[in-house]
């Protein structure tokens, strides 16, 4: 674990509608560390692998939800107040409640690793709005996981009164620190039914 001073406060993004995955893909389980489909036995879902991945980094971690995942009884949650606005929504939901640093993982990325959000710590630049994964390669930010400075909050404001919604054209915008990816694996996302069967079955 890092230092207790150094800890930010930890947000699994999941207030999404899952539409394509027809289901809610927070209740999705696998198992990260064996790398397969869990049996009955070791089921974990998303949300909780997520939570899990977020714990040596975070003093306090919230699950960002939709009104009708209330009825998931989770603790610490924030309701997207922008539902139906995509993910920038969901973070100034999140900044606004925890008046917080965070560090954020999507609940539809279970392949990633402990070393790619250590790597995010490492990276982090306190003088910068966020630290973001970054591929020069195609010019693309990959917003998750991600952190970001509470310092970021009236800028994201601004940016999403003004009806902008696209990460890439925030992160272009303004300063963010840039982390090369180092393996695309962990940034999987799984939206569809397909998608999460073809998860790999070994490390």
């Amino acid at each position: 674990m890092i230092q207790d001073s150094n800890l930010l406060t930890g947000i699994v993004l999941m207030g999404g509608k899952s539409s394509r995955m027809g289901t809610d893909k927070s209740r999705l389980t696998y198992n990260s560390e064996k790398g397969e489909m869990n049996p009955a036995e070791k089921q974990q879902t998303f949300s909780e692998l997520a939570y899990d991945k977020l714990k040596p980094f975070c003093s306090d971690i919230f699950y960002s939800i939709n009104s009708e995942q209330n009825t998931l009884e989770l603790p610490n949650t924030v309701i997207d107040v922008f539902e139906g606005e995509g993910p920038l929504g969901g973070i100034i939901s999140s900044m606004r409640t925890t008046q917080k640093s965070i560090m954020i993982v999507a609940v539809d990325m279970p392949l990633v690793s402990t070393s790619t959000l250590r790597k995010l710590v490492e990276y982090r630049d306190w003088n910068l709005l966020s630290t973001s994964y970054y591929s020069k390669e195609n010019n693309i930010w990959d917003p998750f996981p991600s952190i970001w400075e509470i310092e970021a909050l009236p800028c994201l404001e601004e940016y999403f009164e003004s009806g902008e919604r696209s990460f890439q054209k925030f992160l272009n915008k303004y300063g963010h620190q840039q982390v090369p990816i180092s393996s695309e694996k962990d940034f999987t996302n799984v939206n569809t039914m397909e998608q999460y069967i073809r998860l790999p079955i070994s490390s």
